[in-house]
């Protein structure tokens, strides 16, 4: 299947990466542990009950995690980073344990979350979504759209019939999270604020498990090398010279300018270089500077 232009970066990890990480770094996992776990929710969450704890040791089985998740009524979990510029996904960090590649693979490379109903109502809101396959497929019906009923149709294959999905946060990596549990009951009646409660405790915790090595990938996507006049060129574009103006700068040709911005484009995973001008200058205004690979 070939990627949409424009399709986001999907990097999956699963329970054994971020195993591996906190074994790497043991000091950062046990400083995660002691958070509260509601402190990723977003504002419509702060009177949330304090689930600290509760959730913490089926995290070192994902079998009890599936067994949890039944209990409640669902029967996958889709957890996903997403970094954007505007409506726009970069980069997508998925955890692949608890929901089918199957259904991940083509959600990203087709670009389906552009029309998906649930990702547009959370992101607009902040609020978490209960939803239906029905109403999605009478949506897909209605617009004629022909990449919202790939959606449905996948979503049906997949038994993915109803659930709820919660918008988290990840403020200090500046990414956008989202926690969906799906369940193979027709429609969203059944959740009632009993599953909805066990929903947002299970979201949380696998939120609070896999933070440490986000924030690991993060930092180590995020650090670009560049060779010197590459980053003289960068440093220039994200002040605001003009092409012109940087092969003045650096007394270089427009041609090497050009080639410069094209391939920095490709790095950053950005479509012009308005884009990599915000992305590169929102990179070194949260992280450590670019490095340098003086050459």
């Amino acid at each position: 299947m070939t990627p949409f232009e424009g399709a986001p970066i999907v990097e999956l990890f699963s329970r054994a990466d971020v195993l591996a990480q906190q074994r790497e770094q043991p000091d950062v996992a046990a400083m995660d542990a002691q958070a509260p776990a509601h402190a990723a929710l977003n504002p419509f969450f702060t009177e949330a009950e304090d689930v600290s704890g509760k959730f913490d040791a089926f995290l070192s089985n994902f079998n009890e995690c599936h067994q949890r998740m039944r209990a409640a009524g669902f029967s996958t979990l889709t957890y996903g980073a997403f970094e954007m510029v505007g409506q726009r996904m970069l980069y997508a960090h998925i955890l692949r344990d608890l929901a089918p590649v199957s259904f991940i693979q083509p959600y990203f490379s087709n670009m389906w979350y552009e029309v998906d109903p649930r990702f547009a109502e959370m992101q607009q809101t902040g609020f978490p979504v209960a939803w239906g396959l029905g109403l999605i497929e009478e949506r897909a019906r209605a617009c004629n759209d022909r990449r919202m009923q790939a959606l449905a149709a996948s979503l049906r294959t997949h038994n993915m019939r109803s659930g709820v999905i919660f918008a988290l946060s990840a403020p200090q990596l500046g990414l956008r999270v989202s926690v969906g549990l799906a369940s193979e009951t027709h429609d969203h009646d059944w959740i009632n604020d009993r599953v909805f409660g066990t929903a947002l405790a299970i979201s949380l915790a696998v939120h609070r498990f896999v933070q440490p090595f986000l924030e690991a990938r993060v930092r180590r996507i995020r650090t670009v090398v560049l060779a010197h006049e590459q980053e003289a060129v960068l440093e220039r574009l994200v002040q605001g010279f003009s092409d012109q103006g940087i092969a003045d700068a650096l007394q270089i040709s427009l041609h090497k300018v050009g080639y410069h911005i094209h391939w920095l484009e490709r790095v950053f995973n950005a479509q012009n270089r308005a884009q990599l001008a915000y992305l590169a200058g929102r990179r070194l205004r949260a992280w450590e500077p670019v490095a340098l690979a003086n050459q």
